[in-house]
C-alpha cells in the first residue's frame, strides 16, 4: 500500500511538473460548426512555455470538407476549409489539471468550385488537459476562429505529449 501511495505521489509531482514543459505537441480531433453546417475537424499543436503561467502554441485545423454550404451570401459546393494560427497561452495547473486559454491570428483558406478566399483574422479557445501518466495528457477544448462572412466553432478531444 504504501509502495503504491509513494508511486502515485512521484506521478502526481511529475505530471505537474511536465504542463510547464519547454516544448510540447499533439493530436485534435472533433466538430467544426460553420455556417450552420457540422463537420468532422482535425488538427495538430505544438508549443511552448515560456514563462511558468503563458506559452506560445501553433496549430494546424483541417475544418472539415463541406458539400453544399451557404457563406454569406452565396451558396457554395465541395468547400474545404484549413487553417493555421499562433496564438499566446496562458495557463494554470491545479494538481494534474491544466486549465487554459489561448488567443492570437489565423490564417484561414477556403476553397470551393467557384471560390476561394485567403484571409488573416483572430482566434481564441479554452481548454482543459489532465495529465494521465508521464508527460501525456488528454482534453477537450473549444476554439473560435473568426471569418469574414462566418465563424467556425470548434470543439475537440485532444492528446498532448509534453517533452524537456
Amino acid at each position: 500500500m504504501k509502495k503504491t501511495l509513494l508511486a502515485l505521489a512521484l506521478l502526481g509531482a511529475s505530471s505537474t511538473a511536465m504542463a510547464d514543459s519547454w516544448i510540447y505537441g499533439g493530436v485534435m480531433g472533433g466538430q467544426n460548426s460553420f455556417a450552420g453546417e457540422n463537420e468532422m475537424a482535425v488538427g495538430i499543436h505544438a508549443g511552448t512555455g515560456i514563462l511558468p503561467l503563458i506559452g506560445v502554441e501553433a496549430g494546424y485545423w483541417n475544418l472539415g470538407s463541406f458539400d453544399n454550404i451557404k457563406y454569406g451570401n452565396r451558396n457554395l459546393t465541395n468547400m474545404d476549409a484549413s487553417t493555421v494560427y499562433a496564438a499566446i497561452k496562458p495557463s494554470i495547473d491545479i494538481g494534474p489539471l491544466h486549465i487554459y486559454a489561448k488567443g492570437g491570428l489565423h490564417s484561414y483558406q477556403l476553397k470551393a468550385d467557384s471560390f476561394k478566399q485567403d484571409e488573416v483574422d483572430i482566434m481564441y479557445g479554452v481548454g482543459a488537459e489532465y495529465f494521465v501518466f508521464g508527460p501525456v495528457s488528454v482534453g477537450a477544448s473549444y476554439q473560435k476562429f473568426k471569418m469574414k462572412d462566418d465563424d467556425s466553432d470548434v470543439f475537440t478531444l485532444n492528446a498532448t505529449i509534453h517533452l524537456l
